[in-house]
């Protein structure tokens, strides 16, 4: 099944913004960089002073290339072994870690290969969705789509708690966790505390070595 070209293109203004309360970043790795658009924003914003990214799709690192300092072409797991991670700040994970076949193993290779204080930052789809679990549970469907939270290409589904103890068995320190809420939810008068975990569409973590 092809991915709709929004899947590599789209901008990350909700990521970036999240990014933009912890202050500025010298040197950034984007794993699953798409076409650039998170890394060009961060760079445009000057969040960012230089980016590299790895993308596994030949056509969406050929838009990234311009944009970004270096993209390496292929697999995370056949590229991180020769990829520099001493060399940066930050390291991006945007909702790529549920495509990978043992996101344990690629975030702890990054943990052991970066330097001290070095941070990650990802972004996951939160399975727990009520558009996800109200269809489970009360007419037994549990149907992929084209994109979203049931993209068909998702290999793993993470909750908040399960994200969590990704990043925590794998040596990291979480230090921020933010629940990506749809605006029709931020009212005062709606209880988006209370049912968080029900309507977040992807939460976003912030962990350092």
């Amino acid at each position: 099944m092809t991915q709709p070209n929004t899947y590599f293109t789209a901008d990350r203004d909700d990521f970036a913004q999240f990014l933009s309360a912890t202050g500025k970043f010298d040197t950034v790795l984007d794993i699953g960089c798409a076409a650039g658009s998170l890394g060009n924003q961060l760079l445009e914003s000057g969040l960012a002073k230089t980016v590299d990214g790895i993308e596994i799709n030949p056509s969406a690192a050929a838009k990234a290339a311009p944009r970004l300092r270096t993209v390496w072409i292929g697999s995370v797991e056949d590229l991180l072994p020769n990829t520099p991670l001493h060399a940066y700040d930050l390291v991006i994970m945007a909702d790529s870690l549920e495509h990978l076949v043992d996101p344990w193993k690629v975030l702890r290779d990054i943990y052991e290969n970066c330097r001290p204080g070095t941070q990650v930052a990802v972004s996951v789809p939160n399975i727990r969705e009520k558009n996800v679990i109200f269809p489970l549970l009360f007419q037994g469907r549990f149907q992929y789509q084209d994109a979203g939270v049931m993209d068909r290409t998702h290999l793993h589904f993470f909750t908040r708690s399960s994200l969590l103890a990704l990043l925590s068995d794998t040596g990291w320190t979480v230090d921020r966790v933010h629940p990506n809420i749809k605006q029709k939810y931020l009212k005062w008068w709606y209880p988006h505390r209370l049912l968080e975990e029900f309507i977040t569409v992807q939460y976003f973590v912030l962990a350092h070595k």
